[in-house]
């Protein structure tokens, strides 16, 4: 042994042992680690692609010159058999004419409209321009604000297919942006393709908002709301007065990404679907963000705040802020991403007009969409009776002292004793959901097998299901793919985990990590395959349709590739098993998802939303179920009752044989209130009342309005109407004559 390595060795021959211990668990260690991440399945083998990002083309061809202006200083730019492009070609303002009513719809208010403006400058300039853009300088995180009409650019234009691509080179910036703004069959698509972006100084693009103004009101001139897709959607009514703390919304589609290590002060609703619209007087649009929806964030200000217009649209990020830690004792610092996102951005906006210029048609446009794109099947099935989901906790595990217990609260042979007693009491159309099921204790965890042996083990789990499955009756098990809790997961952390923005491993307050969302989807087929052969008929994945995050390590997962692999993976489940759920429903979700669990029924209850209303369950419903807050969990019993079935909800329960406080201290903390045996009675009466929907279950719902005060009505597509009366805490439905 060389000298060097002889002073390093110990001389005892006690401290020698230890050493060789140390290096012998340690390779130990790193073998088991290999040898039970090798031994997964390749996605290859479950028939899952890994997203190829692809990119729009900036179009080739000759420039383009605008001919003739009319006396708005248009020139026209294509036209189909609906409507007509026009720009302006000093400002690149445009806008398009409605054929069938005149109506002009423009991407900014009219220079004559502007003489009552009070603000100067760059923000007068802002209300003249289709985009908003901010950069920072290199290694600097001052955000600066430019547009269109910068003096010194250079703008350039070249006809395409279905409309025009404008060309902004700012010569002073060192930096280029591409624009194309085209017709569709039903309005107006403006794409920013990443090709088309250049930094060539010391300039960096940080984000771009598309057409801020676009059909934009001043004031209260004329009757209509801005939608934002708070919950299950809000209003903010032009002519509402609001606290000055309550006047900007300004939110991330599928939330703030947890790794980007900023955390909201006070929970609310996550945007669960990429679409914000507008209504004024008998016209509307319903604007889908398309491309870039990862990376955007909703904004909506209403007049008064900087200007007399109430703004609306899509903020696309290309860089991202957040605090970076440059000691442990020093506080973190600003800081800005140094390389760009590549994605291209795109909203379409489906243009309305008439009867079908509300909330109602922005919800009807949106589901026409999801259909047309392969994202929402058709129709569900008709039934019966309407379905019932019923959560049953099996149990989860709580410190004691010395360790931990598991603590069973609801055993298979008790379940189907619940089943068996809510069937006789005229219950039909019921689903189970069981929770609590791991081996391992815990729920978020990837020890699932054997199954929890104080339940009763695989073998009463399989006599469970086969009764079930006798009956008629789809049994479900809740399992965790996103979070994993620490110490209580055979993966590894360092290896596994998701690194965060400042490239350490992520953790949620020391507690939990996410999983790398490729070894979860590759980790699920042997739960898929074991529990199959118990007779389960699907998988509820929490965390699945509610969670996406970017993996910031060397080989970085965007938020896009989270998505598509859980939808991928939601997919596959239902290929194998025949059934799927997941929590929340996320667009991306809808595709492959039969049942989505606390749906978004209720809003944020922010100062900025005037009104809650149920645009996504209009988009949805008919095509898959989906249910509110359980029964047993809600805070105002009869009110959230009446906006479940307003919102065309199926009923369901969070339910355990045993008393709820045998849970206290575990993480079904939160489930107050849960034995059987006191809520079997009002699941009786609470289904009974559902049940006069069942007719309905496979029918869209076309058109939501307020009769009055506390009254609300549902129509469905075979004429249907359902009345909620909040006053009286009732309902009534009417039957329609269409087959």
């Amino acid at each position: 042994m060389p000298n060097g390595y002889q002073r390093l060795w110990p001389k005892r021959p006690w401290m020698r042992y230890m050493l060789i211990l140390a290096f012998a668990a340690l390779i130990i260690i790193v073998t088991f680690i290999a040898a039970n991440r090798d031994t997964l399945p390749k996605l290859q083998e479950m028939g899952i692609a890994e997203r190829v990002q692809t990119f729009t083309p900036v179009s080739g061809g000759e420039a383009w010159s605008p001919g003739p202006l009319d006396a708005d200083g248009f020139a026209t730019v294509h036209e189909n058999s609906l409507f007509t492009l026009l720009i302006a070609p000093d400002t690149t303002q445009i806008a398009v004419r409605n054929k069938l009513t005149g109506f002009l719809w423009r991407s900014n208010p009219a220079k004559s409209r502007l003489d009552k403006e009070t603000v100067k400058g760059l923000l007068l300039s802002n209300l003249e321009s289709p985009y908003v853009m901010e950069y920072v300088p290199a290694g600097k995180t001052q955000r600066n604000m430019t547009n269109a009409l910068e003096e010194k650019m250079e703008k350039s234009f070249i006809r395409t297919e279905h409309g025009v691509e404008v060309t902004y080179r700012y010569t002073k910036l060192a930096m280029t942006i591409v624009i194309r703004f085209e017709l569709t069959e039903s309005g107006l698509e403006v794409t920013v393709p990443s090709q088309g972006i250049e930094e060539s100084g010391d300039n960096r693009l940080f984000s771009v908002q598309l057409m801020p103004f676009f059909g934009a009101v001043s004031g209260t001139e004329e009757d209509g709301y801005l939608f934002v897709p708070d919950g299950p959607g809000g209003l903010m009514y032009y002519d509402r007065d609001r606290p000055a703390s309550g006047k900007l919304y300004d939110y991330m589609i599928y939330d703030e990404d947890p790794a980007n290590l900023q955390e909201r002060d006070v929970p609310r609703e996550a945007i669960a679907y990429p679409v914000f619209g507008l209504k004024r007087g008998d016209q509307a649009y319903a604007a889908i963000v398309k491309d870039g929806k990862y990376t955007a964030r909703i904004t909506a200000m209403p007049a008064g705040v900087q200007t007399t217009y109430h703004s609306l649209g899509a903020k696309f990020l290309y860089r991202e802020e957040y605090l970076r830690k440059v000691s442990t004792m020093a506080a973190p610092v600003n800081s800005v991403q140094k390389d760009r996102i590549l994605q291209d951005r795109k909203v379409e906006y489906r243009l309305l007009s008439g009867d079908a210029a509300n909330y109602s048609g922005m919800a009807q446009a949106y589901r026409d969409y999801l259909m047309e794109t392969g994202q929402l099947s058709a129709s569900l099935q008709r039934v019966e009776h309407m379905p019932l989901m019923l959560g049953l906790v099996g149990g989860d595990t709580k410190d004691v002292f010395g360790g931990s217990s598991y603590i069973p609260a609801t055993t298979f042979k008790q379940a189907e004793q619940m089943v068996t007693e809510l069937e006789s009491q005229g219950v039909a159309g019921m689903q189970v959901l069981f929770h609590g099921w791991q081996g391992g204790g815990f729920i978020e965890s990837d020890r699932r097998f054997p199954i929890q042996s104080k339940l009763g083990g695989p073998e009463q789990a399989k006599q469970f299901t086969a009764a079930m499955k006798a009956r008629g009756i789809p049994v479900l098990f809740e399992d965790f793919l996103t979070w994993m809790k620490i110490g209580k997961t055979d993966v590894s952390m360092k290896t596994e985990g998701i690194r965060s923005i400042d490239t350490t491993v992520f953790q949620r307050r020391g507690t939990n990590f996410l999983l790398n969302p490729v070894t979860a989807v590759r980790s699920a087929k042997e739960t898929i395959d074991k529990l199959s052969k118990l007779g389960v008929d699907g998988i509820a994945f929490n965390g699945v349709g509610s969670t996406v995050f970017r993996d910031y390590d060397t080989h970085a997962l965007e938020r896009e590739d989270t998505a598509s692999l859980y939808s991928a993976l939601l997919a596959y489940t239902k290929e194998q098993m025949g059934s799927v759920a997941t929590n929340r429903g996320n667009d991306y979700s809808l595709k492959s998802t039969d049942l989505l669990t606390r749906f978004p029924l209720e809003s944020s209850y922010d100062f900025f939303v005037d009104e809650t209303v149920p645009f996504y369950p209009m988009v949805v419903h008919g095509s898959l179920l989906y249910t509110g807050i359980e029964g047993n969990m809600r805070n105002e019993y009869d009110k959230e009752l009446l906006k479940s079935i307003e919102y065309g909800a199926i009923p369901s329960f969070l339910l355990t044989y045993e008393r709820s406080r045998e849970l206290k201290g575990t993480d079904y903390d939160d489930l107050y209130s849960s034995e059987y045996a006191v809520w079997k009675e009002r699941i009786v009466e609470e289904y009974k009342k559902f049940d006069e929907l069942a007719p309905l279950v496979h029918r869209r719902m076309i058109k939501h309005e307020q009769q009055a005060e506390g009254v609300y009505t549902m129509t469905y597509d075979d004429g249907s109407r359902v009345t909620v009366d909040y006053n009286k805490n009732r309902f009534e439905v009417m039957k329609g004559g269409t087959p």
